[in-house]
């Protein structure tokens, strides 16, 4: 199991930011808070299950690294609530 979270200076997105840009690429890569007096650190956690291949986790950093490299240029998505979507036809 490996647990980790972004850089000190990352402001633009979350860790839950990263879960959710690998999600739509088919990993399951959970965020969470930590437990108390952490609950300021929240992290991913990557559970490796044996038979996972080199070929595969490569592919997972790829789509962690794609994901962040996104994230840094675009910064943290924003929701159709937070934008006040309307559509006007």
């Amino acid at each position: 199991m490996f647990a980790f979270t972004t850089r000190d200076d990352v402001e633009d997105f979350t860790v839950f930011d990263v879960s959710d840009s690998v999600r739509a690429r088919g990993w399951q890569v959970p965020a969470y808070t930590m437990p108390q007096n952490l609950e300021h650190l929240a992290v991913l956690r990557i559970v490796v299950r044996n038979g996972m291949s080199r070929d595969m986790a490569d592919l997972l950093l790829d789509d962690i690294r794609r994901a962040v490299a996104h994230l840094e240029k675009h910064g943290r998505p924003t929701t159709a609530e937070e934008a006040h979507v309307a559509y006007h036809h």
